[in-house]
């Protein structure tokens, strides 16, 4: 079984965290998917996680500035002054519909014939390819509160929903366990997936990490982090 050297024993290490996205990073209790499976990495690997909540946008400044050992929820491409781990997560965006027959969702150019919710800066962040499906569409909108795109969904206020999957089935069953009332949705897979990953500044602690994520993985307990927070059966649903 792999173990960590002796120079990453006990040795603290700050990392960059995003703010609140449940079920990923759930700043009350220092919780979360993502921030579990990192935090449990790096335990593995001997080094202690300390976490500095900040905007994502701050983290790769921070991180190049020398204010942080390490940043999460980083993309490949992004310009960092460091080492990219394995990837350690990825969020699967989805068209997400009611039960609905007259719905028929085969490409993006599709989305600018409904009503359409997203999560905020969905525009910047999903692609050249769905800015332009709905730069005409008089009815997109994005809210940064994504229980409540559960909610306008569930009320026939809109008729799709852009969302990561994991972060749309913890809010609908938020939603779900205050109404008492289950929602019949549909997931329609128009998006490739995202791949996040650790940016670290010492090459040494982000091969340590990535020893340790395998070892996580291998063993099950990447699995069990993830079942956790959404549970297998509710994950059924998705088509």
């Amino acid at each position: 079984m792999w173990s960590a050297s002796s120079f990453a024993a006990e040795r603290d290490i700050l990392v960059g965290v995003g703010l609140s996205k449940p079920p990923y990073i759930i700043q009350d209790g220092n919780a979360g998917a993502e921030l579990d499976i990192v935090r449990r990495g790096l335990e593995i690997a001997g080094y202690n996680m300390k976490i500095r909540y900040m905007p994502l946008k701050r983290i790769p400044h921070e991180l190049n500035g020398g204010a942080l050992d390490a940043g999460m929820t980083m993309r490949a491409h992004m310009a960092v002054d460091g080492f990219f781990s394995k990837a350690i997560i990825s969020y699967q965006n989805y068209a997400i519909t009611l039960v609905r027959p007259d719905i028929r969702l085969k490409n993006l150019n599709d989305l600018g014939y409904y009503r359409v919710t997203a999560f905020q800066n969905a525009s910047k962040l999903l692609g050249a390819d769905f800015k332009s499906a709905i730069a005409e569409n008089r009815e997109y909108y994005e809210v940064v509160n994504q229980a409540l795109q559960v909610k306008m969904l569930a009320k026939g206020r809109t008729d799709i929903v852009i969302s990561d999957f994991r972060i749309f089935l913890h809010f609908k069953q938020k939603v779900e366990e205050e109404s008492g009332e289950k929602i019949a949705v549909q997931f329609h897979s128009l998006f490739p997936p995202t791949h996040y990953r650790v940016g670290f500044r010492d090459r040494q602690v982000r091969d340590d990490f990535d020893a340790a994520l395998d070892e996580i993985k291998a063993s099950g307990e990447y699995a069990a982090i993830l079942q956790k927070y959404i549970r297998e059966d509710t994950m059924n649903i998705i088509n």
